[in-house]
């Protein structure tokens, strides 16, 4: 190989000692404006990229994007950047790494972004005003604050993501209105909706008049802590009915889970077993839960059908919803004092910042997860 063709990591030297780039390692010659390093041609051409900082260095010292890559249309569009960022995490649904229910999430915010923003807004456009209208537009369909939150992070995702990737040197000003609500505001909200979990009455009473499929649910709701994706998506070969076990990680964190079953919960699961459609979708075919139509069931269905079941019971539809039975379970499951015992029933992990949970490597025996569940099974069945 000639001494041209070979390839050297030493930098360059300055053209001449008032020259007002250095040479970057990525063999680039730079300039840091306003905290941020900007790159403005190769090492072997040092005059163009010399031309090239004089024609945007007013631009960039006022926060500006550089008029020559405003008229070339090279800026990137909001429709790109959602397209970009789903396309990056659609590969990581393929590897495994994210479910393919939390990229679908993604993209109906993506699509929301598209169509507030406009497909071909750049996106080093956007400010405090565009951010009002989104923020009003999410809560239109989403109310409490919690959901807010949730609503803000999620949209920040593609943003952060093309801050990351390179496609954008900055992010936008968010503007007040898209920060994340405060904690205080938060626990008012709390405070006002009060207790969300149901009673051991409205539970039996519920159990009295559903069924086959809900009542199973239910149970499970209570003594296991599902929520409704749990309940959909529950494979048959995670349940040791002769055992008496559960085994099922959980849906949202794929975090491990073990739950021992309460007599009345294998008896509603047997039940269910025995009357199970055949579901049309062979992708359904390892689930335990089938619709009468030998359909997959859907999140919304359960809190649905519990709405129905309560009415039937005579009570509230408002009285709550399907995941507030799992709320229930980890309320009356604590009182046992073994936090850790509920985690492993729940499916929660320590706090990061918990050094026990990151040194402790051993698991919850089973007689301490059953001290949890037959503590809940005494409250909604007492002798």
């Amino acid at each position: 190989m000639s001494s041209t063709d070979s390839i050297t990591n030493e930098k360059p030297a300055k053209p001449y000692p008032e020259f007002p780039l250095y040479a970057h390692a990525s063999g680039r010659w730079a300039k840091k404006i306003r905290g941020k390093t900007h790159f403005f041609g190769k090492w072997g051409d040092p005059q163009a990229a010399l031309r090239r900082y004089y024609q945007e260095i007013d631009d960039l010292r006022a926060g500006r994007i550089p008029a020559r890559h405003r008229a070339a249309g090279d800026l990137l569009t909001v429709d790109q950047m959602v397209n970009h960022c789903l396309a990056g995490k659609k590969l990581k649904v393929l590897s495994g790494e994210l479910v393919k229910r939390t990229w679908k999430e993604y993209e109906s915010y993506g699509d929301r972004l598209v169509r507030v923003f406009g497909k071909t807004t750049p996106v080093v456009d956007l400010g405090p005003s565009d951010f009002r209208r989104l923020r009003a537009d999410l809560q239109k369909t989403h109310n409490s604050l919690v959901s807010i939150r949730g609503d803000i992070r999620k949209t920040k995702v593609f943003f952060n993501w093309a801050l990351g990737e390179g496609y954008i040197e900055r992010l936008p000003n968010f503007g007040d209105a898209f920060r994340a609500p405060p904690r205080a505001a938060l626990e008012r909200e709390r405070e006002a909706l009060g207790e969300r979990c149901f009673t051991a009455d409205q539970i039996r009473a519920v159990l009295a008049v559903a069924h086959t499929n809900l009542k199973a649910m239910v149970l499970l709701g209570v003594n296991c802590g599902y929520g409704n994706m749990d309940c959909c998506k529950l494979p048959i070969h995670k349940l040791d009915l002769g055992g008496g076990w559960a085994n099922f990680p959980r849906t949202k964190n794929a975090i491990r889970r073990r739950c021992p079953l309460w007599p009345e919960t294998i008896e509603a699961l047997r039940q269910v077993l025995a009357t199970r459609k055949t579901p049309q979708d062979p992708r359904h075919a390892r689930r335990l839960f089938v619709t009468q139509k030998s359909r997959g069931y859907k999140a919304r269905n359960l809190s649905r059908e519990l709405g129905n079941a309560l009415e039937r019971a005579g009570l509230s539809r408002d009285t709550g919803v399907f995941y507030d039975l799992r709320r229930t379970c980890a309320s009356i499951g604590i009182q046992v004092k073994d936090d850790d015992a509920v985690r492993t029933i729940m499916g929660h992990k320590r706090p990061g910042g918990d050094m026990l949970g990151v040194y402790n490597q051993l698991q919850v025996d089973d007689d301490r997860l059953r001290t949890v569940t037959e503590h809940i099974h005494g409250w909604l069945f007492p002798p």
